[in-house]
């Protein structure tokens, strides 16, 4: 129950950091890889000492970003909301297989 509250918790803490007036601009993909290897925003996994902790904490951040894009543009048409899901699934896939390969920056190892 702990990890839904801390995730819970998360979400929000980012959800206050976003300008809900600036509804209708899609993500850069290469923008969000960055800060999704960078760890923006701050997820419960970021503290998992496991193996398996860096691509929990890429998932949560997806289903993060994704969540606040949908509040952020719900006025917005489904094929503009599709594509921007779709941005942020790319992205993280993106994101893991660089980390899988080691291909990072060294600042960001």
């Amino acid at each position: 129950m702990k990890d839904n509250d801390d995730f819970i918790k998360a979400y929000h803490d980012f959800k206050k950091s976003v300008d809900f007036t600036k509804g209708g601009i899609l993500p850069e993909k290469d923008d969000l890889i960055w800060c999704i290897l960078m760890g923006i925003p701050s997820v419960p996994a970021d503290d998992d000492p496991s193996e398996d902790g860096p691509m929990i904490a890429i998932d949560q951040r997806i289903n993060i970003l994704k969540a606040v894009f949908i509040e952020v543009n719900k006025d917005q048409p489904e094929d503009f909301i599709n594509k921007g899901l779709l941005r942020y699934d790319e992205s993280g896939r993106i994101a893991k297989q660089m980390l899988e390969e080691g291909n990072l920056p060294p600042d960001l190892k």
